[in-house]
């Protein structure tokens, strides 16, 4: 054979062999592809089984922590506030933890999800400590806040009073007083600051101590001195109702008749007592 038909047949088979590698080529490009198009099929199919609120509806909810003042109704309500709760993967979980900090009395508030329906939430709840302007309470670190009146069991919280925004000095007042107080066998019951200032406190007794705005400490120790001479110095049917304690030496006494026991019972009639509203100085 010529060394040109060798040639010829040389590139005839070069342009079959071309041919089969340009199929094969073409079929697994084609195969790649399908798989793809497969995955990207199979990826949407799920999201969109995910996100689909009748798939995986978050359905159950968990409440924990210690509660007080908190029911299960107040958190449900308060998640259910904006609308139904999403899908596990939908549901942003800090939207329901505004939601729930929404309720005053909630001090922390943790929410998570847990797979496949669950919503977990972890409350902290304001320790009551005082009462605050009769309309709120108080925890121990001076912050105020609201609860239903309904809901607050304890009727021996202290009552405190002073203006808005005076709520950590009038608490650390109280308790620096009720110290002073206490170690002396007395129990303080009422502590108001004016806007002035001035403060006026109201003993278990009623009794009520005028202590202006000048030398608190002083004039308090005062009064643990001088309270048990007056009581000593007391017409048998009188009692004291105030001490103002606004003067350098010595005090003001106010007396108001004795409380009379009914007969036949051991209680005594106690007169309705006026929140104080000093003018003192």
């Amino acid at each position: 054979m010529s060394q040109a038909a060798r040639r010829n047949v040389r590139e005839e088979n070069d342009k079959r062999s071309s041919g089969r590698n340009n199929g094969t080529q073409l079929v697994g490009i084609i195969f790649l592809l399908m798989v793809l198009g497969t995955i990207a099929w199979g990826c949407w199919a799920v999201v969109n089984w995910m996100n689909d609120a009748q798939r995986l509806p978050l359905s159950r909810l968990v409440v924990t922590g210690e509660r007080h003042i908190t029911t299960d109704d107040d958190i449900r309500q308060a998640v259910l506030s904006s609308g139904p709760p999403g899908t596990f993967m939908t549901q942003d979980v800090d939207v329901l933890q505004q939601q729930i900090l929404h309720l005053r009395w909630i001090k922390q508030a943790s929410v998570r999800k847990q797979w496949p329906n669950e919503l977990k939430i972890h409350i902290v709840e304001y320790v009551p400590y005082a009462r605050w302007n009769d309309l709120q309470l108080m925890d121990k670190d001076g912050n105020a806040f609201s609860v239903p009146a309904e809901r607050v069991s304890d009727k021996t919280l202290p009552l405190l009073y002073g203006p808005e925004g005076g709520e950590k000095e009038v608490l650390e007042g109280f308790n620096a007083m009720n110290q002073a107080l206490a170690a002396a066998k007395f129990k303080l019951k009422t502590a108001a600051m004016s806007e002035r200032r001035s403060w006026q406190l109201v003993l278990d007794n009623d009794v009520r101590i005028e202590l202006g705005r000048e030398n608190r400490a002083k004039r308090l120790e005062r009064f643990i001195s001088l309270y048990p001479v007056l009581q000593q110095q007391a017409p048998a049917d009188k009692r004291i109702s105030s001490i103002d304690m606004r003067y350098d030496t010595g005090a003001a006494v106010s007396w108001a008749p004795a409380f009379i026991e009914p007969e036949g019972q051991g209680q005594a009639v106690l007169s309705d007592w006026v929140k104080p509203q000093s003018q003192a100085n």
